[in-house]
């Protein structure tokens, strides 16, 4: 039988599992902290398939005692050959972020030993990494970005009832929505309507809390005002439009696709690419949205240059209080907000025309 790349948890040796278990408890209030406990679901699934591809290897050498303890298993020889045989399969960036699952993971199952040489080793594998993708020629402004999100909606609102009207406001939205606020493809997939979009006076926000995040930090950003009325049409109208095309299933997520049924990552990536290839004749993919999201943070309010953190849900070197860390990215997506106002006001006036030309009709 063959061994599988990566050995998934359930197959690992069981004082594996046992110590992953104990690293991940909640414990009393006169316990110790455990050290895994605020892991989030992302980065406990980037951890385990490090370490599964790592017992992937031992097993592969013959060289994976299942009676012996994780932290025996790892020797400075063996953890070199891993990195060798990572860089030959996979590209450097890969290769340093499998490493780093590895290595988080043996580092939390034996806490109490000296595992500098495998930080140093973390940072010098990720400072070495280069991106295969070229993402300069791909880079737009953010500006660009959000106009296009807001001109596909406007063409949504001339198309009236016709049937691409509703994937038309849907693809325009969801680039808008990336490009006010840069979250990861798995938040942007799982936004559901009354969790994470949620309405305050006269503006929606996302919110997500610190198990939802890759960073175990929550992740709250308002949308602008001039975003609400296009908002509050997709759900009125287009989303229920699509849903009718379903089995009836219901469901509270965002976006839907032309079947009626919730959109995945990989659809939401592709018709991202696909208007911004249309547009720009290159596609932007949504993770390359945060870095256009920094980059012309910087650009265009280099002065608040310190809240890029927090516009993209990073942490940062001191642990701050959840509503320190709140306040901040509230500040940054205010920043950002007041940069791109004056074109979303613009939309704002056009959808407002148009209710009227409607009434006086």
């Amino acid at each position: 039988m063959s061994i599988p790349l990566c050995i998934k948890p359930h197959a690992w040796p069981a004082i594996d599992q046992l110590r992953y278990r104990e690293a991940r408890e909640v414990t009393s209030f006169m316990g110790a902290p455990k050290p895994a406990r605020k892991w989030s679901p992302a980065r406990c699934r980037n951890v385990e398939q490090g370490y599964g591809q790592w017992l992937s290897f031992l097993a592969r050498h013959g060289w994976l005692d299942v009676e012996a303890q994780p932290e025996a298993r790892v020797m400075p020889d063996r953890v070199r050959l891993f990195v060798v045989q990572l860089r030959e399969r996979v590209s450097s960036c890969s290769a340093a972020m499998i490493f780093e699952g590895f290595a988080r993971m043996i580092i939390v199952m034996a806490s109490d030993r000296d595992w500098s040489w495998l930080r140093v080793a973390i940072t010098n594998l990720k400072a070495s990494a280069r991106p295969e993708k070229d993402k300069r020629g791909h880079m737009v402004d953010a500006r660009q970005l959000l106009a296009l999100g807001v001109d596909l909606m406007d063409q949504a609102l001339d198309m009236g009832d016709r049937y691409h009207a509703a994937t038309c406001m849907r693809d325009g939205l969801l680039i808008a929505v990336l490009a006010s606020c840069p979250v990861r493809i798995a938040n942007l997939t799982a936004i559901e309507i009354g969790r994470h979009l949620l309405f305050d006076s006269d503006r929606y926000r996302l919110f997500f809390t610190e198990e939802e995040t890759k960073t175990a930090h929550p992740y709250q950003a308002e949308l602008s005002p001039a975003l609400s009325p296009y908002i509050d049409i997709w759900l009125r109208d287009h989303r229920r439009r699509l849903l009718a095309h379903g089995d009836g299933t219901k469901t509270d997520r965002l976006w839907i696709d032309r079947w009626g049924k919730p959109m995945g990552a990989r659809p939401i990536r592709a018709q991202i690419e696909k208007r911004t290839y249309d547009a720009f004749g290159r596609h932007v993919w949504p993770h390359l949205a945060r870095s256009i999201a920094a980059t012309s943070f910087v650009d265009h309010a280099p002065d608040m240059v310190a809240l890029v953190p927090d516009l993209l849900g990073h942490t940062v070197d001191q642990t701050a209080h959840k509503h320190y860390i709140l306040a901040n990215a509230a500040r940054a997506h205010a920043a950002v907000q007041t940069a791109f106002e004056a074109r979303r006001m613009a939309a704002l006036d056009r959808i407002r025309a148009q209710k009227g030309q409607r009434h006086a009709g």
